[in-house]
């Protein structure tokens, strides 16, 4: 996996273009917004996180507006929904713009869009949320966007580079998730890559006019170092 370090954030990106940083005058820009502390931090951090991930035929690369409206197709399928969402139905456009522009500012979320190497559309999303710095920790959540691009290991091997940024370049110590009982193809993936069962949330979602377990799973930094080698 290469990590590759371009300093530079959507929102200042024209105003340091030098690629130098300047806490100070980013403070600045911040310091009229209700929410200033919050976006000064991702802004800081984001300017020294790793903007792309490069693996085996896929990369991971920061999130372009542009492709909001894509996304809202994705968010708002049916099938996406079903298999991945707690939510009560799917996402309207208005609302997945919002999630996208909240994790751009966020400290408590990392996220990047999935494309196959050297293609300019991406064709998935993969983040980390809930990054608790205190416990080491976040949760994992992936979409791959189109049917046609479903199990030919995009997904998969958009998990391991998000692994290895979490574990190696974050300091992270566990990255957990949950899944429905139901979507088993995502349960063996996942499991394939290192995660293991910790337990489930017992009848925790209604779909399809019936109650399901959530399959609460994780992987330890040291078991999926074990695994890369």
């Amino acid at each position: 996996m290469t990590m590759i370090c371009e300093r530079k954030h959507a929102k200042t990106e024209g105003r340091f273009a030098e690629g130098k940083f300047d806490a100070g005058r980013i403070l600045t820009l911040y310091a009229d917004s209700p929410t200033s502390v919050l976006e000064y931090i991702g802004v800081v951090r984001s300017l020294r996180k790793s903007q792309r991930l490069v693996g085996r035929g896929v990369e991971l690369r920061r999130h372009d507006r542009a492709n909001y409206s894509l996304y809202s197709r994705w968010y708002g399928d049916e099938e996406i929904w079903r298999l991945t969402s707690w939510m009560a139905k799917p996402m309207r456009r208005a609302a997945v713009e919002r999630l996208f522009e909240d994790r751009e500012r966020s400290a408590l979320d990392d996220s990047f869009a999935v494309h196959w190497e050297g293609k300019g559309e991406p064709v998935g999303v993969v983040s980390l949320t809930n990054i608790s710095e205190a416990n080491a920790s976040a949760e994992l959540s992936v979409i791959v966007g189109n049917e046609k691009d479903r199990a030919k290991g995009l997904g998969t091997e958009a998990i391991r580079l998000l692994l290895g940024y979490a574990f190696e370049e974050l300091g992270l110590n566990r990255v957990g998730l949950s899944v429905f009982e139901f979507n088993e193809a995502a349960i063996r993936a996942y499991e394939k890559i290192g995660f293991e069962r910790e337990g489930s949330l017992r009848q925790a979602l209604r779909r399809d006019g019936n109650f399901h377990d959530a399959i609460l799973m994780s992987i330890l930094a040291h078991e999926w170092r074990e695994n890369e080698n």
